[in-house]
């Protein structure tokens, strides 16, 4: 445990520009949607979720990815192996995921306490967390953000298997199997029995518990595929 420790620190000099460039993101997409709903602001409306949140998401993904890919050369170089350089990753995207979370729960706490930021504006929260276990609503937060640190991570390590061609190939792939299954449940009009059994789970396997299992599927994926990854 101390050799990964040791190598987790490798990533300690880029975690200011990994948590500016993130948070600075989260920044600038609330204040532009406080500036929309600021101009079209009507008491009547109710409470509104913006879906900014996802930009949190989508940066911590670029980032794992960059992250991944240019230090496992200088990892290698200093006799670091694979494995561990995967675990101590693993060990960063946990770290990583808690204290997002609950920086996340405070922002909530204000932009409950604040009324929605005075203007029915639900940003750093869903409909469905209002109904959860405020115990298990860290978790909410930190297990989607441990899946889009491994899907990052999962992305550097097809780079470094086998390179752009690799990583749009896949994509490629994974979008298209998604059209094809959207296609599909069309076809047989079963979106209606998926909406169904998406409101009869509860709130803590929405948040935490299907989540959890993507998450552990990116890991192996990832730890499979760095296992014949070159610099």
């Amino acid at each position: 445990m101390n050799r990964i420790r040791q190598v987790a620190r490798l990533q300690m000099p880029a975690w200011p520009q990994i948590l500016g460039w993130t948070w600075g993101m989260v920044a600038v997409t609330f204040g532009i949607n406080l500036l929309t709903f600021m101009a079209n602001y009507d008491a009547g409306d109710g409470v509104r979720t913006t879906g900014g949140l996802v930009s949190l998401c989508g940066v911590a993904i670029g980032m794992a990815t960059v992250s991944v890919t240019q230090i496992f050369p200088y990892a290698l170089g200093m006799s670091v192996t694979r494995r561990e350089f995967y675990l101590a990753w693993s060990l960063l995207a946990v770290v990583q995921s808690v204290v997002y979370a609950l920086v996340l729960c405070l922002l909530y706490a204000v932009e409950q306490a604040t009324g929605y930021w005075g203007m029915g504006m639900r940003f750093f929260g869903l409909p469905f967390m209002d109904d959860a276990n405020p115990v298990l609503l860290p978790l909410g937060y930190a297990v989607p953000m441990l899946v889009a640190t491994h899907l990052g991570i999962l992305l550097g390590t097809l780079y470094l298997r086998w390179g752009t061609t690799g990583v749009l190939a896949s994509l490629t792939l994974a979008f298209t199997a998604l059209g094809l299954a959207a296609a599909l449940i069309t076809w047989t009009r079963q979106w209606h029995a998926i909406g169904r059994w998406l409101l009869d789970q509860s709130p803590t396997a929405l948040l935490a518990g299907w989540p959890l299992l993507v998450a552990a599927a990116f890991a192996v994926g990832g730890y499979t595929l760095i296992r014949r990854a070159t610099a």
